[in-house]
């Protein structure tokens, strides 16, 4: 397997959730993407979509990710 391009943003996978009709789907985050040096993507899912027929890879959507470490007073940290 090719090793994922470095730089490069990881983008996060998606499991499309259908629900009832009238409701919106729900969108599980499952793994994440990563583009290798020749073009290919590699996937890495943290859980199998049972079920889900349908799978996004795309930018992680911003509820998805991580917060900023926050100090002692509660306020983000600056990182250098």
């Amino acid at each position: 397997m090719s090793e994922p391009t470095p730089g490069k943003k990881p983008l996060a996978v998606y499991a499309i959730i259908e629900r009832k009709e009238g409701q919106k789907p729900y969108w599980m985050k499952i793994g994440a993407a990563f583009t290798n040096r020749d073009g290919s993507i590699s996937l890495l899912l943290d859980a199998y979509p049972a079920g889900a027929h349908r799978l996004q890879v795309r930018e992680q959507r911003e509820w998805d990710r991580p917060a900023a470490p926050t100090g002692a007073n509660g306020s983000a940290e600056a990182h250098s």
